[in-house]
């Protein structure tokens, strides 16, 4: 008696799992995350804050997601062919910048030695206010996973990326004195009524 019941929970458990890579293997392996913000500092204040490597423990999240994450920083720690590594619960990764030009930085990230990232981070100036765009694309290798693997992937990014772009703003604001300044000015003169 117990025997039939048994046999049909293990079909109904490998039909399942046979459902589930099924639908794994017809999902995007790709991801692509962008997210923009708008940060009142000068781009000259802003640009050294990404693309010297030196600067990202200001700013970075990584180690608010990841307590156990090491960072080293190579040489040259900024422009292109800065390079960092680091180590964390999660596995192990490096990071190249590989173009700089005045409005645009290009990086490249390996992930566990297999899974590559590129990344670009977009400047605009525009009235004071530097419009900042950080686009960052990847595609998944894990067997049979791959599209779930990328739909996690494309969520943890979304959010760490979110919020490190909010800790750069900050940064950023708060060490351009020109901007303090003149926002200080402005909340010490006297209002008209």
């Amino acid at each position: 008696m117990l025997i039939k019941p048994l046999k049909m929970l293990i079909q109904g458990v490998l039909l399942l799992s046979l459902v589930l890579v099924l639908i794994g293997l017809t999902l995007p392996q790709h991801y692509r995350v962008i997210k923009t913000v708008e940060i009142n500092a000068a781009q000259e204040v802003v640009k050294p804050l990404i693309t010297d490597f030196s600067q990202w423990y200001k700013w970075s999240p990584w180690e608010k997601v990841d307590s156990s994450i090491e960072f080293n920083v190579g040489e040259p720690s900024s422009g292109v062919g800065a390079h960092q590594s680091w180590q964390g619960q999660w596995g192990y990764g490096e990071m190249t910048i590989t173009s700089v030009s005045h409005n645009k930085v290009n990086f490249n990230i390996l992930l566990n030695a297999e899974h590559i990232i590129t990344g670009t981070f977009t400047f605009i100036e525009q009235n004071n206010i530097v419009t900042l765009t950080c686009a960052i694309q990847g595609q998944t290798t894990a067997p049979l996973i791959s599209g779930y693997t990328a739909i996690l992937s494309e969520y943890v990014l979304s959010n760490t990326v979110s919020l490190g772009l909010n800790n750069l703003q900050t940064i950023a604001q708060l060490s351009d004195p020109q901007r303090v300044e003149q926002s200080h000015d402005s909340q010490n003169s006297p209002s008209e009524n």
